[in-house]
């Protein structure tokens, strides 16, 4: 029970930190163009017109076709980052999405005297000790505290 107290106030204090950061990073965001070189801030505009997407390269007549690899439609940068309707169906972005805590897992998986709870495969869901309602990614559990 005190675990799963503890839990929850360290999910209610990282909530309120994420909520200050943000407030504090998008009042910090809205100067940044102006501070921005003119050739970097014409790239973050025009993004989408110079990354290597394949609608791009056969425009320029660097690739033969602007079809995605995957599903034959137009591959866009937003097709890339959200759109691939075969990215979705093989998993491939909850792929993407877990690499991340399963990276940071592996890490921490070595750590003395500690237990490693994660909500990713292959390893003990963090729910057997703090139920399925507030389930977190990781935890990790020392044994002497």
């Amino acid at each position: 029970m005190k675990l799963q107290n503890d839990l929850i106030f360290q999910g209610w204090f990282c909530s309120i930190i994420s909520q200050q950061s943000i407030l504090k990073l998008t009042s910090g965001w809205s100067v940044v163009p102006s501070r921005l070189p003119k050739n970097i801030f014409n790239f973050t505009v025009k993004y989408n017109n110079t990354l290597p997407t394949r609608s791009n390269l056969h425009q320029r007549g660097l690739s033969p076709t602007s079809d995605c690899y995957f599903c034959f439609q137009s591959e866009s940068l937003f097709h890339i980052i959200a759109g691939c309707q075969t990215y979705h169906t093989q998993g491939r972005f909850t792929w993407r999405h877990d690499s991340i805590p399963h990276f940071i897992a592996k890490i921490f998986q070595s750590v003395p005297s500690s237990t490693l709870y994660a909500d990713i495969p292959g390893f003990i869901s963090p729910s057997v000790i703090t139920d399925d309602a507030l389930r977190p990614y990781l935890v990790l559990h020392f044994q002497n505290k």
